[in-house]
């Protein structure tokens, strides 16, 4: 993306995490024309209930390939930030 600007990228699908970071950036991706998608992932935020040991990365690999596969999506461009809990 030269400059930062989101417009600069051809429009397609974006993943984004739901940290609170990124928040604005879906916004702009949007604005640009861009869809955008921030799933929530099991155990945490609106799926807190879930939470259970058995929750690991792989849960929320499948989590992610879940919204891809429901959506339908490709051509798609994954945004993610570190969770230090891994």
């Amino acid at each position: 993306m030269r400059g930062g600007s989101y417009g600069d990228v051809r429009p397609g699908a974006w993943l984004l995490g739901r940290q609170r970071g990124l928040a604005g950036t879906g916004a702009k991706l949007r604005k640009a024309g861009h869809e955008v998608y921030a799933p929530t992932l099991t155990g945490i935020g609106a799926r807190k209930h879930l939470l259970s040991r058995e929750i690991d990365l792989d849960t929320h690999i499948q989590d992610v390939i879940g919204v891809i596969d429901d959506a339908d999506l490709s051509d798609i461009v994954l945004v993610a930030i570190p969770m230090a809990a891994w």
